[in-house]
């Protein structure tokens, strides 16, 4: 069934009353219609939001968070369309995992998704799977068969760290040139992606490289590794690393989540053995456009960032209020607001309380409303890299 939205969008870098025909792609674009849908004054609709690095986890790892819980909350968020990592349980670098993870997020996603294999000695096989790409960890960086698929088309996501840093003091691991140092073991090698840089010099080395390169928002914001809240890798850097990496905002991208949840009581364990992550996928987007609200970034910028250059990334016809594009829009409005998540099984985050000026009115993905004022529905949602789905 095809609907019509009415309201003030960004199209074509500028923001204009239209009319919008969808169903699960966007039909007609026009100044005049009946709208199905009439958005109040002070909303936006923008091209759907895109994470590109999520740790979702689910199957035996669905304690920690689900496909339900984490993509309830991506929607909750503004999001439309995640990026999930490999480094679940079963590892994602086999068909039969593979599967297996395809087949739970085409049940239970809320939004739409993408999967990484991990490096892999199977990749001929993996290849002829509806993949986006593969992620490679500081451990990869010691394998053979990485370099084997840095020679394939598809993408390749990068953690930065040397294989160095997974020995030894942990606090050695703030020496930047841990990251740094990464990005040299595949220099010459096409299609990678840097994520989650913390430190400028990564950002403009990745650049002077031909790589893309995101940051996220706790590396940014967070003050320090203090706790097992704050610990995640690679490490919260100093204030002033952070700050210079506050010029990178206009350098880098894309911004990801790197939503990485872990239950309760392992969060409770001492510090040396408490697992690292940070889970504030609904965070990035509010945070985003509250820097539009105080003029740090342009608008331009932020659509960049959030939406046009991950679809470009992941090559995707997402990004763009377009015809024949899919169907998926963050609608927000400007409200003072704190954060703290909603659907996530993690309660506890060192992002929690973070004055916000922009929160989510609407969600849409695929032509359906997957979030309203904050209510997540069970909209299904789409591997678009899967040939079960219509090219038309």
């Amino acid at each position: 069934m095809k609907l019509w939205i009415k309201g003030k969008a960004y199209l074509n870098n500028e923001i204009k009353e239209v009319c919008i025909n969808f169903d699960r792609r966007i039909k007609e674009i026009k100044s005049i219609c009946k709208p199905d849908i009439s958005l109040p004054q002070g909303t936006l609709i923008l091209p759907g939001a895109i994470d590109i690095h999520t740790h979702i986890r689910g199957l035996k790892l669905a304690y920690k968070e689900d496909v339900i819980s984490g993509t309830s909350e991506a929607s909750y968020g503004g999001i439309t369309l995640i990026g999930d990592m490999p480094n679940t349980l079963p590892y994602i670098n086999t068909p039969q995992a593979l599967s297996e993870k395809l087949k739970e997020f085409e049940y239970y996603s809320r939004v739409d998704y993408v999967i990484y294999s991990g490096v892999t000695k199977e990749f001929k096989e993996m290849e002829k799977m509806p993949i986006a790409g593969y992620k490679i960890f500081p451990e990869d960086l010691d394998k053979e068969e990485t370099y084997q698929i840095l020679e394939l088309q598809k993408l390749k996501i990068l953690h930065p760290e040397v294989p160095l840093a997974l020995r030894g003091n942990r606090k050695l691991r703030l020496n930047t040139w841990y990251e740094i140092g990464a990005l040299l073991y595949i220099a010459g090698y096409k299609r990678i992606h840097i994520t989650h840089a913390t430190n400028i010099s990564t950002v403009k080395l990745a650049r002077k490289l031909g790589f893309t390169v995101d940051l996220t928002p706790h590396h940014l914001l967070v003050n320090g590794e203090i706790n097992c809240i704050t610990k995640v890798n690679p490490p919260i850097r100093g204030v002033n690393e952070r700050l210079w990496l506050l010029q990178a905002i206009n350098e880098v991208d894309t911004i990801v989540s790197d939503h990485a949840p872990h239950a309760n009581f392992e969060k409770a364990y001492p510090y040396e053995i408490c697992p690292p992550g940070i889970a504030a996928i609904s965070f990035t987007v509010p945070f985003v456009f509250t820097l539009v609200k105080k003029s740090i970034i342009s608008i331009d910028r932020a659509v960049d960032l959030v939406s046009r250059n991950p679809a470009k990334i992941l090559n995707v016809p997402y990004g763009e209020i377009k015809e024949n594009y899919y169907a998926n829009f963050t609608i927000i409005q400007y409200k003072h607001w704190r954060y703290s998540t909603k659907y996530s099984k993690v309660i506890s985050t060192p992002l929690d309380g973070y004055p916000l000026e922009a929160s989510i009115y609407m969600t849409i993905v695929q032509g359906k409303v997957s979030n309203y004022e904050g209510e997540v529905f069970p909209v299904k949602g789409i591997n678009p890299l899967s040939d079960k789905n219509d090219k038309n």
